[in-house]
């Protein structure tokens, strides 16, 4: 892995400041080397060609999905000069809680399992457990820079809730500037409906709308139906008074008109429901999907055709769908595989041209940084829980050892880089360990770290400062996971027969098996044995593939054959039958987890 220079991030620039213990200022930019992992090429007809040429205003852009965390995609969008006209987001909302999506057998729509449902459990899809200071230090250095990635004329739109929002304003007041904010939108959605709660329903969420430039940027009014026609007093401006008056007619009576369409305000009222309903054309299965409908009002207000808007929290894909649906370009990102599987997908079936970049950031990670984390401590010989060895909320815990001893272990998180700074907050806990007599090392695991910052240089500045005895090692997570990944990277296999018939070649999967799949059922069926609604899966094991992509070019970037490619729906079997014009290929087989194989037709005996 290899590191250019880092940018300089441009300041924040408003006068609104939100002081908390703990509160960073980062004002650089690492940037990683980035790869071409797929290219999504449709055959468009030629009127297609035609809009796309009249309307192109980035002839030479492509769109672009990132596999990677939101600063790593700004850091290469400012390594190509790549600027960006509108922006949304739809960031964690710290609402303490985990989002999780359901996994389904592929079984053709026939199950044993109860209540004609298909599902082996849930995988965890991120974690939105937060330190409400350190949530405030994570979205503040990725607001810079995203802002530094906006055209002059661009527009950012931020969608919160309750939970944190209002802190969240004040961070965009004094990054955008006070003068740039232009609304607070409320999306509400009636259809929510709630339970026996002991407080008024929640049904909606905010939207914060600001501009980089006050005097310049690109807005459209928009109009939307109304239920029903309505009259209203016909309006005019008066010189005299310099007021808006009732027009009259000669008699002195109002002037009335008919209207069926109202300019859109500051409150949305946009169904959410039938987005996450099974059978919907929008359901994706992803937890925390948003209407199409919101995106297109805000991507049609706030930007033209051909214009590049960008999504840093791609989740389910809805803003890159509609911005391809809507004739502009579009650049998107997500640390989470499933979340970026699930947006391209989406874009193939939309019909979408793409490529796929991956950030080379040397961070290994087990589908997504919630899992990853979940499975971090679980691999540590003897961890035990922090209530356990009664550690404080700092620590997550420690390492059991000998006559009562232990090791407290602190993980600096996926997306935190171990700096000076937060070791120097870090030390002031270890400090405090000295009071007891339990701890004579600690562990640090960090994902990222400052290039200054190494086992030796800490070693002479904690023999220096002479604060402690207790020994603090530093350990990286990519070490960490390399060291277990026979236990956390076992990789699926299949069995693939290739058959020539005349000038064609059948492919056929003949088995396929999971080793982490088999224990998810396995653990399902131990709860339910009782029962009797056990899981069975079929000698060939293809209840487990969600999806199988072809690329029939065999060049270093991947391309899928879109004719060739198949994907079973929640009530579907994937094929397993292929006929290829060519012998020559590669085969991507994804299980209903998210993982995936890559099989070299030159792999295959026989």
């Amino acid at each position: 892995m290899k590191k250019s220079k880092p940018y300089n991030l441009s300041p924040a620039r408003g006068q609104a400041l939100l002081n908390f213990e703990g509160r960073r200022f980062p004002d650089k930019l690492d940037v990683f080397e980035t790869e071409v992992i797929e290219t999504v090429r449709k055959k468009q007809s030629k009127a297609q060609s035609l809009l796309s040429e009249e309307s192109d205003l980035n002839a030479d852009f492509r769109n672009l999905l990132i596999q990677g965390d939101c600063l790593s995609a700004c850091a290469y969008l400012k390594s190509r000069s790549i600027k960006v006209d509108l922006v949304y987001i739809d960031p964690p909302f710290a609402s303490g809680a985990n989002y999780a999506k359901k996994i389904y057998l592929r079984n053709g729509g026939k199950s044993q399992i109860e209540a004609d449902d298909n599902t082996i459990g849930e995988e965890v899809m991120y974690g939105d457990i937060w330190q409400k200071e350190d949530y405030l230090n994570w979205l503040y250095e990725r607001l810079l820079v995203i802002k530094d990635v906006m055209n002059e004329t661009a527009s950012i739109y931020v969608h919160l809730d309750w939970h944190i929002g209002h802190y969240v304003k004040i961070l965009m007041d004094e990054i955008f500037g006070e003068e740039n904010f232009r609304n607070e939108i409320i999306w509400h959605y009636p259809d929510n409906f709630q339970g026996n709660v002991n407080r008024y329903p929640i049904n909606h969420n905010v939207i914060f709308y600001y501009v980089k430039t006050a005097d310049n940027f690109v807005y459209k009014r928009l109009q939307e139906k109304l239920d029903k026609k309505v009259k209203r007093p016909t309006r005019i401006w008066d010189k005299t008074t310099q007021k808006l008056e009732i027009d009259r007619d000669h008699n002195g009576a109002p002037v009335y008109k008919e209207y069926s369409e109202k300019f859109i305000d500051d409150v949305w009222r946009i169904a959410q429901r039938p987005v996450v309903v099974p059978g919907n054309k929008e359901h994706t299965g992803y937890t925390t999907q948003k209407p199409e409908a919101l995106l297109e009002r805000i991507i049609k207000a706030s930007s033209d055709e051909g214009m590049i808007v960008a999504d840093f929290f791609s989740g389910s894909g809805t803003t890159t769908k509609v911005t391809s649906d809507l004739n502009r370009k579009f650049v998107a990102c997500d640390i989470g595989i499933n979340a970026l599987q699930t947006t391209r997908d989406r874009l193939v079936k939309a019909g979408a041209n793409f490529d796929i970049l991956k950030i080379n950031d040397g961070l290994r990670l087990f589908r997504n940084p919630a899992q990853t984390t979940a499975k971090i401590f679980s691999i540590i010989d003897g961890f035990r829980s922090r209530t356990d060895l009664d550690l404080n909320d700092f620590w997550d815990g420690g390492i059991a050892q000998a006559k009562g001893s232990y090791t407290p272990v602190k993980f600096s998180g996926i997306h935190d880089k171990l700096t000076k700074e937060l070791l120097d907050v870090y030390l002031e806990e270890i400090y405090k360990l000295e009071d007891t007599d339990s701890a004579s090392e600690v562990v640090i695991i960090y994902a990222h770290k400052d290039v200054d910052i190494d086992q030796a240089s800490l070693d002479k500045r904690l023999k220096r400062i002479a604060k402690t005895e207790i020994q603090v090692k530093l350990v990286s997570l990519d070490s960490l996971l390399g060291e277990k990944k026979d236990a956390l990277f076992t990789p699926d296999n299949a069995d693939i027969k290739i058959t020539k018939k005349g000038n064609k070649y059948k492919v056929e999967i003949k088995k396929f098996y999971s080793p982490y799949l088999k224990n998810k059922i396995d653990e399902y069926n131990a709860k339910k044995v009782k029962s009797g609604t056990i899981v069975k899966i079929g000698n060939a094991g293809l209840e487990m593939i969600e999806a199988v992509q072809f690329d029939t070019t065999c060049r270093k970037v991947w391309k899928s054959n879109s004719d060739l490619e198949d994907k079973a729906g929640v009530k579907d079997r994937v094929k397993a039958v292929y006929t290829l014009a060519t012998s020559n290929f590669r085969m991507k087989i994804r299980n209903i987890a998210g993982d995936e194989i890559i099989i070299d037709s030159k792999e295959i005996s026989g």
